[in-house]
């Protein structure tokens, strides 16, 4: 998981970006986007326990993930989490993603499976926006996004998505969770995948205040992988 090692780096990246964050790329989400999260529903910091068959999850369970910890923890979250500097808010992060390979190479990554079976043992939620969002677009396939960030600085990109230091990636992402225009940012995962280095797949950050969910988000689904290659789907209802 990345860190921040240099605090002066997050600063100035974050000051860069508010600087220049009239300029910054977007991408218009529409209101019914389909977005994904997926995790380990064992995990005693993620627990969402499978229903019997013919049952449904529970949404006031399920909502809970709509409330990121990292806005007041430090989880080593690549855009967003505590700014350790009172002059710069800190805030939380729902990471999703917006396309199947990301979800797969993100899986791979923390599974160390390969593709077939990435998802073994880990639980999707299909949630969807309840209005359109605009959000920043800085993934490399929008030209405008290497423009933005040269002009931040000549290694902006390389520091942006190194895997062991979020510095810059921390700033940038805290300076547009500060903004009143954006809900959050696209990216390009960084995980590697058995694709073509262009078809990783973007991620989704949607940015919220430090304990507070993130709006505008409704859960619908969930899959439960387990060792057939088809999840066990159900529906995320009340009570």
């Amino acid at each position: 998981m990345p860190k921040v090692m240099r605090q002066t780096t997050l600063a100035a990246a974050y000051a860069g970006t508010k600087k220049k964050i009239d300029q910054i790329p977007t991408l218009l989400l529409q209101s019914d986007t389909t977005i994904f999260r997926s995790f380990n529903p064992n995990s005693p910091y993620s627990q969402l326990p499978k229903p019997q068959p013919g049952r449904h999850v529970s949404k006031m369970q399920a909502n809970k993930f709509l409330i990121p910890a990292d806005g007041i923890d430090e989880r080593n979250n690549r855009f967003s989490g505590p700014s350790n500097d009172p002059a710069i808010p800190s805030a939380g992060g729902l990471y999703c993603v917006l396309q199947q390979q990301a979800l797969v190479n993100e899986s791979m990554h923390y599974n160390r499976k390969v593709a077939t079976w990435a998802l073994t043992g880990r639980c999707v939620l299909r949630m969807r926006l309840m209005g359109s969002m605009l959000v920043a677009d800085l993934s490399p396939h929008n030209p405008r996004s290497r423009r933005f960030l040269r002009e931040l600085g000549s290694e902006t990109w390389d520091e942006m998505v190194d895997e062991k230091d979020c510095s810059v990636a921390r700033g940038i992402g805290l300076a547009i969770a500060e903004t009143k225009f954006l809900r959050g940012l696209s990216v390009q995962t960084v995980r590697q995948s058995e694709r073509s280095a262009e078809e990783r797949g973007d991620n989704l950050v949607l940015f919220t205040a430090p304990g507070h969910a993130v709006s505008g988000v409704y859960i619908d689904e969930a899959y439960y992988y387990g060792k057939r290659y088809d999840p066990e789907t159900f529906p995320v209802e009340y009570p």
